[in-house]
């Protein structure tokens, strides 16, 4: 799964003392999300800076452009999509996906997860228009 850090957002009038939390500092025994605003997702995201979405596709076959119309209603439009995954998408998918994002001003780079992930946070810190779509393998 990957973390997904800074999307949940507690206020600081909440002490570290509260009957609520425990030991790990988990909100609840099984929760997903922790005192730090930190959600362990089990699914394939499609992030953006300040937002991140769960997204169906579970492999490379699945990432249509239809899968990524979400990137489309994006605003501010995008400059970048890096699509991680961590086998290769269809060639002819992924030309069709570059082909129309081109002419919406995105450019797209399809990588390995953890290159995409790395390269989001590296664009993302310095407040560029960047989204990236990870898939999880089934």
């Amino acid at each position: 799964g990957f973390d997904v850090r800074g999307m949940v957002d507690f206020s600081s009038s909440s002490s570290s003392n509260n009957n609520n939390t425990n030991r790990n500092n988990k909100l609840e025994e099984n929760s997903p999300v922790d005192k730090s605003g930190e959600v362990h997702v089990n699914s394939s995201i499609i992030a953006f800076p300040h937002s991140c979405f769960l997204w169906r596709p579970t492999c490379a076959k699945e990432v249509t452009l239809e899968s990524l119309a979400i990137i489309g209603l994006y605003q501010p439009s995008l400059e970048y999509l890096f699509i991680g995954c961590d086998a290769a998408l269809p060639p002819r998918e992924l030309n069709k996906i570059k082909r129309d994002m081109k002419e919406r001003g995105v450019v797209v780079d399809q990588m390995d997860v953890m290159n995409a992930m790395g390269t989001f946070n590296v664009l993302n810190g310095e407040d560029r228009r960047v989204a990236v779509a990870l898939v999880l393998s089934a």
